[in-house]
């Protein structure tokens, strides 16, 4: 027995959104990831948080936004060269564990 094809009527249209004017009450601001990745501490609790989820590739994501932006300063403090820091989580870079270490101890350590 073949089942026959029934289309079903469609219970969700963007046509049938009702629509608001919300350049009265929302408030927009402009979300300046420099601001972000100056903060350490939201640095660190983004990043433990991609650990324990289990999210390699967001922790990654975000260590490399974070050395973009603070590049010379963590290289200063972890005693590295800038292009290490650069390298380290570049798609190229094979850096080692210390260097890992040290990077991440920098960015997140107060």
């Amino acid at each position: 027995m073949n089942k026959k094809k029934i289309s079903k009527k469609r219970e969700f249209s963007l046509k049938n959104l009702p629509q608001f004017d919300i350049t009265d009450k929302v408030q927009v601001t402009e979300f300046k990831p420099d601001k972000f990745f100056k903060d350490k501490k939201k640095v660190a609790e983004a990043l433990l948080q991609c650990l324990i989820e289990n999210d390699t590739e967001s922790y990654m994501e975000i260590l490399d936004s974070y050395l973009r932006v603070n590049r010379s300063h963590i290289a200063h403090e972890a005693d590295i060269s800038r292009s290490t820091v650069s390298l380290a989580f570049s798609k190229k870079g094979n850096p080692t564990l210390k260097t890992i270490a040290k990077i991440v101890h920098e960015s997140v350590n107060k």
